[in-house]
């Protein structure tokens, strides 16, 4: 049975990509190519500068992911090389997914650079935990303190809102909790050792992670029409959604997906302006930093391939901490 998971595995993420896909053309289907490009246009200069202006931040703010991860692993990196392996290792995962190209770009970058394979391994377990921590934190303190209209569509009652905020804000402290009580202890889950991180580091995965999602919510916040009757406290609950749904289907860039759930929850906003701001949100944070991630990969794998022996030797011994400590 286990040789047959990653085909269906393979299989599933294809049949939730179809699924998003069809559910996406019944909601733009009346939309002529016209309206499209003329809600494109309908976005000002103004917005697009405020947009760019956000994406090149919340690049800036991922680089905290990869270097809280190297720290929490007990390892040392220059803060070049932890911005290079940031940019490029989100640019190809929120374009090709995170199993097919981000970790792989880890991977390879990493090891080059010293690495041992467990330790990326724990690394990118790092990273996940980072986003989990910060979505949940970041959700339930919306839900529970800032008065926000949830879609009908995402099915929770109105009465379940604070409860539900309350239980994910309390998963966050849970985990902040184990981390001061671990103090860099292993703990036992399924009969598997788990490292935690220190309580300050943890406490800044947090931050991270909720400055990251704030930031690039309000990177397609700021593309949508100036007069639209939908505030940011609103907005943010369906852009978290939609970007756990993407993250949970590991469809590829989230083509399809993002767009779909966002088409069918967001409401106060003309559904053709809010297509046109969702599709020059992707071009803007999906498509451009995987354009210039791909030229830095380039260039730097050829330089990687013409180190001597000797410079590999040096940057190994770089990256361990002195006495193995964070």
């Amino acid at each position: 049975m286990k040789k047959f998971l990653p085909s269906l595995g393979k299989l599933l993420v294809a049949a939730i990509f179809v699924i998003a896909c069809w559910m996406l053309y019944h909601k733009i289907r009346s939309y002529s190519l016209e309206e499209i490009l003329d809600s494109i246009l309908h976005i000002r200069s103004s917005q697009l500068l405020a947009a760019v202006l956000l994406v090149v931040l919340n690049y800036i703010v991922l680089v905290g992911y990869d270097w809280l991860a190297v720290r929490a692993i007990h390892r040392r990196l220059p803060l070049p090389r932890v911005a290079l392996v940031s940019f490029t290792g989100c640019a190809v995962s929120y374009n090709l997914g995170a199993l097919l190209g981000g970790t792989t770009v880890r991977y390879r970058l990493y090891s080059a650079w010293g690495f041992h394979p467990l330790d990326i391994v724990r690394l990118v377990l790092m990273l996940a935990v980072t986003f989990w921590i910060g979505a949940l934190g970041l959700a339930g303190g919306v839900l529970l303190f800032a008065n926000v209209h949830i879609p009908p569509e995402l099915g929770i009652d109105p009465a379940h809102i604070r409860p539900l905020g309350g239980f994910l804000v309390a998963l966050c402290v849970l985990y902040l909790a184990l981390c001061s009580w671990a103090r860099e202890r292993p703990i036992m889950l399924f009969k598997k050792e788990f490292a935690l991180p220190s309580l300050h580091l943890a406490l800044a995965q947090t931050c991270v992670a909720c400055a990251d999602l704030l930031v690039a919510a309000a990177c397609l916040y700021v593309l949508l029409p100036v007069h639209a009757s939908l505030t940011f406290a609103d907005f943010l609950p369906n852009y978290l959604f939609a970007q756990v749904a993407v993250v949970l289907t590991h469809v590829p860039g989230g083509v399809g997906v993002l767009e779909a759930i966002l088409m069918h929850i967001v409401h106060g906003v003309d559904p053709r302006r809010l297509f046109g701001a969702i599709l020059v949100f992707r071009v803007l944070y999906y498509l451009v930093p995987l354009l210039f991630s791909t030229v830095i990969l380039f260039f730097y794998e050829f330089r990687l391939r013409n180190r001597s022996p000797e410079q590999i030797e040096q940057e190994k011994k770089a990256t361990l901490l002195p006495g193995g400590k964070a």
